[in-house]
């Protein structure tokens, strides 16, 4: 582990990480939402999430997959995630969970463009040809199948948004990455996006409102979450300590304590909790702007501090003399070796 080939510098990950895991958490949240409100028979008081919600997640989930592209060093190599299924690697799961979601999202998003972007399907169904024989009788068909394709997108929701946690947790030699905790709080963190999202875009003062509430509660687990996570770092072993000290009083403390527990959960939690019984659109959208602004920031923190600290950079794991006695001696003909 002296050499530097056999212990690689990981602290390589940038904004594109943070990006797909905000909007791979971001799309989750669509999902979950907008599935429940089809089986719960919301058509009525929940247009956005019935209707335009899944069209809004596909597209950000591509955009973060565009993210994750750009981050790849051997880009060409990609369908290499898809030769093979490695139970052990939550990476590799999460390459399959990510393939199953995609036509399923768009089977969704095709059911309600009907009525959620009317002049889009129109166009589409008056191209010659394919319009009327082809995207008509889709159109129709996904709304017909609507109910299943919303149960599908419940659990792979649950599923794309837990995952986006595991897949750092997984990383045992980062140690503030190596919490079961990461992935409850990436999903309840990408559920109140969501929920976020449709107080952000929602014209009607109901379906405002009823996500508004949701996103209160959301926000108040998220915070449970948060608080468990730290006191499980500060009652690990001393790398654990020492790596939770980087958002606690150290070089991220400022972004963690401001900007995403104060700006990301707290102001919009005050202003949630203030307009619980009628909400009102200028305030309603000012809290949904900073949960998703305080949903990238857990990102960022998460990914960025996990790379600050590892299990080698303690002089007591390691002693690099010990290793060339041991080399010197396997040397000698007369050694122990």
């Amino acid at each position: 582990m002296a050499n530097p080939r056999i212990t690689p510098d990981m602290a390589i990950w940038g904004w594109q990480i943070a990006t797909y895991l905000f909007l791979g958490g971001f799309a989750a949240g669509l999902m979950v939402f907008s599935g429940w409100a089809i089986l719960s028979g919301r058509d009525e008081q929940t247009p956005f999430a019935v209707n335009r919600a899944p069209m809004v997640a596909l597209a950000g989930l591509a955009v973060g997959m565009t993210a994750l592209f750009f981050d790849l060093e051997r880009k060409i190599n990609v369908w290499r995630f898809y030769a093979t299924l490695r139970v052990t690697s939550p990476m590799s799961w999460g390459s399959w969970v990510l393939i199953l979601v995609f036509p399923a999202l768009a089977l969704l998003a095709l059911a309600g463009l009907p009525k959620g972007f009317p002049p889009l399907a129109r166009w589409l169904e008056g191209l010659p040809f394919v319009g009327p024989r082809i995207i008509a009788p889709v159109f129709r068909l996904c709304f017909d199948w609507r109910r299943p394709l919303a149960a599908l997108n419940v659990a792979l929701g649950i599923a794309l948004g837990i995952y986006t946690g595991i897949l750092l947790s997984g990383f045992n030699a980062r140690p503030f990455w190596h919490s079961a905790l990461l992935g409850p709080l990436f999903l309840i963190s990408g559920l109140s996006t969501g929920a976020a999202m449709i107080v952000l875009a929602a014209s009607d003062p109901r379906e405002r409102h009823l996500f508004g509430r949701i996103d209160l509660g959301l926000i108040l687990i998220e915070f449970t979450l948060v608080g468990l996570f730290l006191i499980d770092m500060l009652n690990g072993d001393a790398l654990h300590q020492a790596a939770v000290a980087h958002v606690l009083d150290g070089n991220m403390s400022a972004l963690f304590w401001i900007g995403f527990m104060g700006l990301g959960l707290g102001v919009p939690a005050v202003l949630e909790a203030a307009m619980w019984r009628r909400s009102m659109a200028p305030i309603a959208i000012a809290a949904a702007a900073l949960v998703l602004g305080g949903g990238f920031l857990l990102r960022e923190i998460v990914v960025t501090t996990g790379q600050q600290t590892s299990w080698t950079q303690f002089h007591n794991q390691f002693d690099p003399a010990l290793l060339q006695r041991l080399r010197s001696d396997g040397m000698d003909a007369d050694g122990r070796f």
